[in-house]
Protein backbone atom coordinates (compact mmCIF):
# COMPACT_ATOMS: atom_id res chain seq x y z
CA UNK A 1 0.00 0.00 0.00
CA UNK A 2 1.34 3.43 -0.94
CA UNK A 3 2.37 5.76 1.95
CA UNK A 4 -0.29 8.37 1.01
CA UNK A 5 -3.07 5.76 0.90
CA UNK A 6 -1.93 4.34 4.24
CA UNK A 7 -1.94 7.83 5.80
CA UNK A 8 -5.44 8.56 4.45
CA UNK A 9 -6.69 5.19 5.72
CA UNK A 10 -5.20 5.75 9.21
CA UNK A 11 -6.55 9.32 9.36
CA UNK A 12 -10.03 8.11 8.36
CA UNK A 13 -9.97 5.31 10.94
CA UNK A 14 -8.81 7.78 13.62
CA UNK A 15 -11.59 10.23 12.67
CA UNK A 16 -14.26 7.50 12.83
CA UNK A 17 -12.94 6.35 16.23
CA UNK A 18 -13.08 9.90 17.61
CA UNK A 19 -16.66 10.30 16.33
CA UNK A 20 -17.75 7.03 17.93
CA UNK A 21 -16.12 7.85 21.26
CA UNK A 22 -17.50 11.39 21.35
CA UNK A 23 -21.05 10.25 20.51
CA UNK A 24 -20.83 7.68 23.34
CA UNK A 25 -19.68 10.34 25.77
CA UNK A 26 -22.43 12.73 24.72
CA UNK A 27 -25.07 9.99 25.01
CA UNK A 28 -23.79 9.04 28.46
CA UNK A 29 -24.60 12.55 29.74
CA UNK A 30 -28.31 11.99 29.00
CA UNK A 31 -28.55 8.49 30.44
CA UNK A 32 -30.69 8.60 33.56
CA UNK A 33 -30.23 6.44 36.64
CA UNK A 34 -33.83 6.97 37.84
CA UNK A 35 -37.07 8.37 36.41
CA UNK A 36 -40.53 8.63 37.99
CA UNK A 37 -43.66 9.13 35.87
CA UNK A 38 -47.41 8.80 36.38
CA UNK A 39 -49.82 6.88 34.21
CA UNK A 40 -53.58 7.09 33.74
CA UNK A 41 -55.30 3.90 32.56
CA UNK A 42 -58.91 4.13 31.38
CA UNK A 43 -60.60 0.93 30.15
CA UNK A 44 -63.50 1.44 27.76
CA UNK A 45 -66.84 0.85 29.47
CA UNK A 46 -69.61 -1.16 27.78
CA UNK A 47 -71.50 1.96 26.63
CA UNK A 48 -68.58 4.38 26.37
CA UNK A 49 -67.51 6.10 23.16
CA UNK A 50 -64.87 8.45 24.59
CA UNK A 51 -62.33 9.07 27.34
CA UNK A 52 -60.59 5.68 27.26
CA UNK A 53 -57.05 4.58 26.31
CA UNK A 54 -57.39 0.83 26.86
CA UNK A 55 -59.70 -1.67 25.11
CA UNK A 56 -60.51 -5.36 25.37
CA UNK A 57 -58.80 -6.78 22.26
CA UNK A 58 -59.12 -10.53 22.94
CA UNK A 59 -60.97 -12.97 25.16
CA UNK A 60 -61.46 -16.72 25.65
CA UNK A 61 -63.93 -18.49 23.35
CA UNK A 62 -66.23 -19.26 26.30
CA UNK A 63 -67.18 -17.21 29.35
CA UNK A 64 -64.90 -17.51 32.40
CA UNK A 65 -65.89 -16.96 36.04
CA UNK A 66 -63.25 -14.19 36.23
CA UNK A 67 -61.06 -12.21 33.81
CA UNK A 68 -58.83 -15.20 32.94
CA UNK A 69 -57.68 -15.03 29.32
CA UNK A 70 -58.85 -11.48 28.63
CA UNK A 71 -56.34 -9.42 26.65
CA UNK A 72 -56.25 -5.63 26.68
CA UNK A 73 -54.39 -3.27 24.33
CA UNK A 74 -53.39 0.17 25.56
CA UNK A 75 -51.86 3.50 24.52
CA UNK A 76 -51.58 5.60 27.67
CA UNK A 77 -49.97 8.92 28.62
CA UNK A 78 -46.86 9.18 30.78
CA UNK A 79 -47.22 12.31 32.91
CA UNK A 80 -44.90 14.32 35.14
CA UNK A 81 -47.49 14.48 37.95
CA UNK A 82 -50.65 12.63 38.93
CA UNK A 83 -52.98 14.87 36.93
CA UNK A 84 -54.37 14.69 33.39
CA UNK A 85 -53.37 18.35 32.98
CA UNK A 86 -49.77 17.60 33.99
CA UNK A 87 -46.91 17.83 31.48
CA UNK A 88 -46.98 14.95 28.96
CA UNK A 89 -43.57 13.22 28.92
CA UNK A 90 -44.39 10.42 26.48
CA UNK A 91 -46.55 7.32 26.11
CA UNK A 92 -46.65 3.67 27.11
CA UNK A 93 -48.12 1.21 24.61
CA UNK A 94 -48.63 -2.54 24.78
CA UNK A 95 -50.84 -5.32 26.06
CA UNK A 96 -51.77 -7.06 29.28
CA UNK A 97 -53.33 -10.50 29.66
CA UNK A 98 -55.06 -11.92 32.74
CA UNK A 99 -53.10 -15.14 33.27
CA UNK A 100 -54.31 -16.59 36.59
CA UNK A 101 -57.32 -18.86 37.04
CA UNK A 102 -57.55 -17.50 40.58
CA UNK A 103 -56.46 -14.05 41.65
CA UNK A 104 -55.56 -11.04 39.57
CA UNK A 105 -52.22 -11.60 37.89
CA UNK A 106 -51.52 -10.05 34.50
CA UNK A 107 -48.68 -10.56 32.05
CA UNK A 108 -47.66 -7.13 30.75
CA UNK A 109 -45.63 -6.28 27.66
CA UNK A 110 -45.11 -2.54 27.29
CA UNK A 111 -42.92 -0.09 25.43
CA UNK A 112 -42.24 3.24 27.09
CA UNK A 113 -41.53 6.19 24.79
CA UNK A 114 -40.18 9.39 26.32
CA UNK A 115 -40.06 11.96 23.55
CA UNK A 116 -41.12 15.26 25.11
CA UNK A 117 -38.31 15.59 27.60
CA UNK A 118 -34.64 14.81 28.09
CA UNK A 119 -33.70 11.97 28.12
CA UNK A 120 -35.41 10.74 24.96
CA UNK A 121 -35.95 7.25 23.60
CA UNK A 122 -37.78 3.99 24.20
CA UNK A 123 -37.36 0.98 26.48
CA UNK A 124 -39.38 -2.14 27.19
CA UNK A 125 -40.82 -3.67 30.34
CA UNK A 126 -42.08 -7.27 30.29
CA UNK A 127 -43.30 -9.38 33.19
CA UNK A 128 -46.02 -10.20 35.69
CA UNK A 129 -47.96 -7.64 37.69
CA UNK A 130 -50.20 -8.35 40.65
CA UNK A 131 -53.34 -6.22 40.48
CA UNK A 132 -53.68 -3.84 43.42
CA UNK A 133 -50.10 -4.43 44.66
CA UNK A 134 -46.70 -2.90 44.01
CA UNK A 135 -45.05 -4.99 41.28
CA UNK A 136 -41.67 -4.94 39.54
CA UNK A 137 -40.56 -6.19 36.14
CA UNK A 138 -37.31 -6.03 34.20
CA UNK A 139 -36.43 -3.26 31.79
CA UNK A 140 -34.81 -4.61 28.64
CA UNK A 141 -33.18 -2.82 25.77
CA UNK A 142 -33.86 0.62 24.48
CA UNK A 143 -33.16 3.24 21.87
CA UNK A 144 -31.52 6.67 21.85
CA UNK A 145 -30.65 7.70 25.44
CA UNK A 146 -31.86 4.28 26.66
CA UNK A 147 -29.63 2.25 24.32
CA UNK A 148 -28.17 -0.77 26.16
CA UNK A 149 -30.49 -0.14 29.15
CA UNK A 150 -31.21 -2.70 31.82
CA UNK A 151 -33.07 -2.09 35.02
CA UNK A 152 -36.27 -2.45 36.98
CA UNK A 153 -39.69 -0.86 36.46
CA UNK A 154 -41.73 -0.70 39.67
CA UNK A 155 -45.46 -0.10 39.27
CA UNK A 156 -47.38 1.31 42.24
CA UNK A 157 -51.20 1.44 42.04
CA UNK A 158 -52.49 4.75 43.45
CA UNK A 159 -56.28 4.85 42.98
CA UNK A 160 -59.12 3.59 40.78
CA UNK A 161 -62.79 4.04 40.10
CA UNK A 162 -65.36 4.62 37.34
CA UNK A 163 -65.65 7.91 35.46
CA UNK A 164 -68.82 9.76 34.41
CA UNK A 165 -69.14 7.86 31.08
CA UNK A 166 -68.64 4.36 32.55
CA UNK A 167 -64.92 3.81 31.94
CA UNK A 168 -62.93 2.05 34.68
CA UNK A 169 -59.85 4.15 35.51
CA UNK A 170 -56.71 3.71 37.58
CA UNK A 171 -53.68 5.85 38.40
CA UNK A 172 -50.22 4.31 38.64
CA UNK A 173 -46.78 5.57 39.54
CA UNK A 174 -43.82 4.08 37.65
CA UNK A 175 -40.35 4.20 39.18
CA UNK A 176 -37.64 3.23 36.71
CA UNK A 177 -34.10 2.40 37.83
CA UNK A 178 -31.58 2.02 34.99
CA UNK A 179 -28.13 0.61 34.45
CA UNK A 180 -26.34 0.67 31.10
CA UNK A 181 -23.96 -1.62 29.28
CA UNK A 182 -21.36 0.26 27.27
CA UNK A 183 -21.67 -1.89 24.15
CA UNK A 184 -22.59 -5.27 22.76
CA UNK A 185 -20.11 -7.98 23.68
Amino acid sequence: MAPVARTVLLATAYYVLILLLSSSLIRADNRPSKITVYNYLSIQGSNSTSGYNTVLCGQPPSAQPNSFGQTYCFDMPLLKKRSLTSRLLGRVQGTFVFTALEGSIVFVSETFTLNRTSPKGTFTGVGLEFMGRVSSKPITGGTDDFAFADGVATTTPLSNGTDAVGNFFAWFKYDFVFSFRNSLK
